[in-house]
């Protein structure tokens, strides 16, 4: 990871001090992004909660899940359009996959995923959708079942929900968007990639990259966790410290990485800190084949 920004112990101190309230509440609150496994397993016969596990149908069909997981496919709340490989389907698509989940508006929906960016990339999608109440599950089914609680091979019986999404395309942001705000003062830009792909100087899985955008501050998502593969996330001081080195009080963080899928994982934390926060779904694929300009090396503005 390379170090973009750094503040004193005492300045970080108050940054975090005058940020949001969500960015102190405890973890487990009924109104958090992030929900402990604590939380759930309290609140997981509640007849308003839908619990889904986000990933692909043979990973969910031989492995063991949450009492209660509904399987939502990922590939169905992600498609390819006009040359993108990952950008959000059409709202009424959206609708049918999350009421055959049994999502209802005003459902309080829990997501853990087969992979981490692939429920918090859920968490996006039901934020842009709007009219029901989503969060992320704190280390998902790995630390449920280190604290010894039930696990389950069997497949959930599911009932249609009746769901009224309410969209908030505001949330989603693209090229002509970003571009007239690049190094200007309240936003702020996170880039979700990897050190290669941020200088310029690299690829990822056959993703090229001639380096990032005017302003942008690197925050790979793994480092938002203890352990990623676990997606255990770190306490929500460590937390606030990662974002208040890459934005003030006030800013709009957008985020962005190749294609939206990673970048959804720094989106949610943002939304979780408190941060006015939209995510460039398009990212770096649709920035470079528009030709846009690219900054190299390990500096955000030159």
């Amino acid at each position: 990871m390379i170090r973009l920004r750094s503040l004193s112990t005492a300045v970080t101190a108050i940054v975090i001090a005058i940020l949001p309230r969500a960015v102190v509440a405890q973890r487990g609150d009924d109104d958090s992004v992030i929900v402990s496994s604590a939380w759930l397993a309290k609140h997981l016969s509640d007849p308003k909660l839908v619990l889904l596990y986000i990933g692909h149908d043979t990973a969910y069909a031989r492995g063991e899940h949450i009492p209660g997981a509904r399987f939502v496919e990922y590939t169905d709340i992600a498609s390819q359009r006009d040359g993108l490989s990952t950008e959000l389907p059409g709202v009424d698509k959206l609708k049918d996959v999350f009421e055959a989940a049994g999502v209802s508006s005003n459902s309080r929906v829990i997501i853990y995923g087969e992979m981490a960016p692939m429920a918090s990339r859920a968490f996006f999608t039901l934020d842009y959708l709007g009219n029901v109440h989503p969060s992320i599950l704190d280390g998902g089914i790995a630390k449920w079942k280190r604290e010894g609680r039930p696990v389950t091979t069997e497949v959930t019986k599911v009932a249609k929900g009746s769901y009224a999404p309410a969209p908030h395309p505001e949330l989603v942001v693209d090229a002509a968007w970003v571009q007239p705000r690049l190094g200007k003062p309240g936003t702020a830009l996170i880039d979700t990639r990897t050190d290669g792909e941020f200088v310029g100087a690299g690829e990822r899985h056959g993703m090229p990259s001639e380096g990032h955008l005017l302003g942008g501050q690197q925050l790979q998502w793994e480092q938002l966790f203890k352990n990623p593969n676990d997606g255990e996330f770190l306490d929500r001081p460590a937390l606030a410290k990662l974002y208040a080195e890459r934005a003030h009080p006030g800013d709009t963080v957008v985020t962005y990485c190749y294609v939206g899928y990673r970048a959804s994982m720094t989106y949610l934390v943002a939304r979780a800190l408190g941060y006015p926060t939209r995510l460039y779904d398009g990212s770096y694929q649709d920035w470079a084949r528009r030709n846009l300009p690219l900054v190299r090396g390990t500096s955000p503005e030159h």
